[in-house]
């Protein structure tokens, strides 16, 4: 694994000059969330899927700057951690920006906004041929319907430009997300999405009915037994529920389950995540 000072250096640049005149401070937001995945490998074939245990810590700082009445940008800085007890190859880091334009049609809290956001993230991995370059465009458009209801379409184009080819994600996906106030202290949320794109599934060689569907494909022993890598395009239909619950007036609990069921003839399988998730501001 790499470190990225010379990347954290230029982002730490770009936020410097104007930091001086922005209207709000840069108060950082640190996400935790531990999550059991039951099938990691996103493998078909029963002897190879494989569960395990992930740890992720996700850390944002950024800023607000008014373009008029209807108008904010958001500039903000992006560090994250992922690792995977059972198998530590997977562990990667990421570091970047991100910048957000949101305009607000009308007065009034049942006015819908909308914002298209640009990122870009330097990835590094244990694993060096995962580490890379990721970046992304994300239009969204939210609505409050009345005191209670509130609903997010959004549209995501999302690139990983990695060191060996078959890490290479590029894809884009829709979704909808419904929220629902359940008291002043607890949210329920609903979301569907449908992905269009590149997939990384694992299997015990041989496999010939991968192997059509991958051009790009790699040996790894990433999960301790001989395996191969394969990069198919793919689709995927998602479900998620979620319940967040507040502490206190910094800090909530997410609790969470998503379903998700990814294929490509003859391709075909399912990921069950339950996760929880801590979330403070600073």
């Amino acid at each position: 694994m790499k470190p990225l000072p010379g990347f954290f250096a230029l982002a730490l640049a770009l936020v410097a000059a104007p930091a001086a005149v922005a209207a709000d401070d840069w108060a950082p937001n640190l996400t935790v969330i531990g999550a059991w995945d039951n099938n990691a490998t996103n493998a078909n074939a029963p002897g190879d899927r494989l569960g395990a245990f992930l740890t992720s810590a996700d850390l944002v700082a950024g800023t607000r700057y008014g373009l008029g009445r209807d108008d904010t940008l958001h500039l903000t800085l992006h560090g994250n951690v992922q690792w995977w007890p059972r198998f530590r190859d997977l562990l990667t880091t990421a570091g970047g920006v991100r910048f957000e334009w949101r305009h607000k049609f009308g007065l009034g809290a049942l006015a819908p906004v909308f914002s298209a956001e640009g990122s870009v993230d330097a990835v590094g991995s244990r694993q060096s041929g995962r580490g890379g370059t990721s970046s992304g465009v994300l239009l969204s458009v939210r609505k409050r319907f009345d005191d209670l209801w509130r609903g997010t379409l959004s549209q995501e184009f999302a690139r990983h430009d990695a060191r060996f080819a078959v890490y290479d994600r590029v894809g884009t996906e829709t979704a909808f997300e419904l929220d629902r106030e359940m008291s002043e202290v607890a949210r329920l949320s609903f979301r569907v999405s449908y992905r269009d794109g590149d997939v990384l599934s694992y299997g015990t060689p041989p496999r010939p009915d991968l192997v059509a569907l991958a051009p790009n494909r790699r040996p790894v022993t990433t999960f301790g037994r001989p395996m191969v890598a394969y990069s198919i395009d793919a689709r995927t239909v998602g479900f998620r529920g979620a319940l967040t619950r507040a502490i206190d007036e910094d800090s909530a609990v997410i609790f969470s389950y998503e379903w998700r069921e990814t294929s490509r003839a003859p391709l075909r399988y399912l990921n069950q995540i339950v996760s929880i998730a801590l979330v403070n501001q600073y």
